[in-house]
């Protein structure tokens, strides 16, 4: 009995210094963006990468942004870690179409790529996101966190989450953003339970970026999918840009400054994600919609409406040389690295008609819609074309 009482008094001394090491939760928000601000729990992250140690971290493994007086919670935007990612979440324009629209913003500084990224097939992320979605709920007070639909965001090496989280909760996901990252990739895996699901997804990519990735994967993959899913997609290549090195990176000298000629500004793109998502939640999320009541049924999106965008408008509006492009069997190709080295061109370059690179829906042949991107709106195809360095007297006649 001596022995025993003598270990269960070092084990109150081991509980009671490990509570006293344990970051204080209420001192994880980082001010004035993020209020809300906590660790994960270890029955969630049991099993990630430095998961004991991550434990003790002094910086919250989540933060959220819920819209001030927040009527009726529409939605979430998930944002993994990545460079500058958590800064996109803090983007004024962003937050502005959110508050707007009852969007949520949380951002994982701690989510492994097990959950959902690395894992084939991702069978513990239903269980793991909705007790990680659970706590958001708590920590916040907002209970509909548990059922809001997401958008999902994604850059660089976390570039798998938009489209992988699609995969798997294809019924939640309104819309998703490639940020300098992976494209969606084709085919799926026999695990993705996507159906007839019309989720929104725009790639935005730099003309120099990976060798060329914008022609090699992102514009076989994206059109792809128009042409075997619901999925409405389309594509952003900025001119003169690579792997999200702008000028004015958040961290860098020049942010904040004004940008050179010929160069764009990261501001001007994360405006443009700001617009992607005001349409993604008008077009996809019933506007009575409230979470907290229970999940949201999405709004399915049609092809009837909108506008096309042929797929080699890339190079024609910025006076390029055709790269690859390759279609057979049915199915547009990948062009292969480091197999075939960049730049890879067309062997038979030619030129597109000016009024065939952009036109309204119903003036494209039906047989043809599939072979093309699709944007929703005028505003947001005059967005599209400003990043694109041309002025919006390319656009087509309203209908």
């Amino acid at each position: 009995m001596k022995h025993l009482s003598v270990l269960l008094v070092c084990c109150m001394v081991l509980s009671l210094s490990a509570a006293d090491e344990a970051p204080d939760q209420t001192s994880l928000a980082e001010a004035p963006h993020w209020p809300v601000g906590f660790l994960l729990t270890a029955d969630v992250i049991r099993g990630w990468r430095n998961w004991e140690r991550r434990l003790q971290d002094t910086r919250a493994h989540v933060l959220v942004w819920t819209p001030p007086g927040l009527e009726r919670l529409r939605g979430a935007l998930l944002i993994p870690n990545n460079t500058d990612s958590k800064h996109v979440g803090e983007h004024q324009a962003v937050r502005e179409v959110a508050a707007r629209h009852g969007l949520g913003i949380v951002y994982f500084r701690y989510l492994d790529g097990s959950v959902i990224e690395r894992t084939e097939p991702p069978e513990q992320a239903e269980a793991l996101m909705a007790a990680i979605m659970d706590q958001v709920a708590v920590h916040t007070g907002v209970d509909g966190y548990r059922h809001a639909p997401w958008i999902t965001f994604g850059k660089s090496s976390r570039g798998r989450f938009p489209f992988r989280t699609t995969w798997w909760f294809p019924d939640r996901v309104i819309a998703s953003i490639t940020y300098h990252g992976e494209t969606p990739t084709w085919p799926m895996p026999e695990w993705s339970r996507v159906e007839d699901q019309s989720v929104l997804h725009v790639a935005i990519n730099g003309e120099r970026e990976w060798d060329g990735t914008w022609y090699r994967h992102v514009r076989p993959c994206l059109l792809n999918y128009h042409l075997n899913t619901s999925w409405l997609a389309h594509m952003v290549v900025l001119p003169n840009e690579g792997h999200g090195n702008y000028v004015d990176a958040h961290g860098s000298p020049g942010w904040g400054q004004p940008v050179p000629e010929g160069r764009i500004s990261c501001l001007r793109v994360w405006d443009y994600i700001a617009l992607y998502i005001d349409r993604a939640m008008t077009l996809r999320v019933p506007a009575d919609a409230d979470a907290a009541a229970g999940p949201i049924a999405l709004q399915q999106v049609t092809r009837d409406g909108g506008y096309l965008i042929h797929p080699r408008a890339p190079e024609e509006l910025q006076d390029l040389r055709w790269y690859a492009f390759r279609y057979h069997a049915g199915a547009y190709r990948v062009i292969p690295w480091p197999d075939e080295p960049s730049p890879v061109h067309d062997m038979h370059p030619g030129r597109i008609d000016r009024e065939l690179l952009i036109r309204p829906v119903s003036a494209v042949p039906e047989q043809e819609r599939r072979h093309h991107l699709w944007i929703p709106d005028r505003d947001m195809l005059g967005a599209w074309l400003d990043l694109h360095g041309h002025s919006r007297d390319l656009m087509p006649d309203p209908e």
